[in-house]
């Protein structure tokens, strides 16, 4: 398996379909608090997104993450979406790096994320990246747990 990081456009239709799948998944799982579905199509939603990349096993889409200026030298990244048969081979650890690094580069000086604890993958990979939770910092009805990692740049 060899795991090709691809820029895409936001309103990307792999991106979307993940976009779509990570909805889904998280009604499933009873993460979503019982908020109704965001009313939003997702082809509007993503277009404030700064970086969206998809991740190819050949020619195969197998994960997403977007993102997004937040705020005063914040990043947020939205949409962390890897199918489950790539989950645990590092292809989101890839893509964090990446939007990482594209944060850094973009002056942003740290970077956010909000999650559910009922999706416990995700939540131990940011833990294990260096994301510490904090307070809600974006009201979404749909999330319980908000993560954030200070970025240092190159050298410091």
């Amino acid at each position: 398996m060899e795991i090709e990081l691809r820029r895409t456009a936001p309103d990307d239709p792999a991106a979307l379909g993940f976009a779509q799948a990570l909805r889904d998944e998280v009604e499933a799982r009873g993460a979503d608090n019982g908020a109704a579905r965001p009313s939003r199509p997702l082809a509007e939603a993503v277009m404030a997104d700064l970086e969206t990349l998809v991740a190819y096993d050949g020619d195969r889409p197998v994960g997403t993450a977007a993102l997004r200026p937040f705020g005063e030298g914040i990043a947020e990244i939205k949409r962390m979406y890897v199918i489950p048969s790539f989950r645990g081979a590092g292809v989101a650890k890839r893509i964090l790096d990446a939007l990482e690094e594209r944060a850094r580069a973009d002056g942003f000086t740290a970077i956010r994320l909000d999650t559910h604890e009922r999706l416990t993958e995700a939540n131990g990979l940011y833990t294990s990246r260096g994301y510490r939770q904090i307070p809600d910092y974006n009201s979404n009805p749909r999330s319980n747990r908000w993560f954030e990692k200070r970025l240092r740049r190159e050298g410091t």
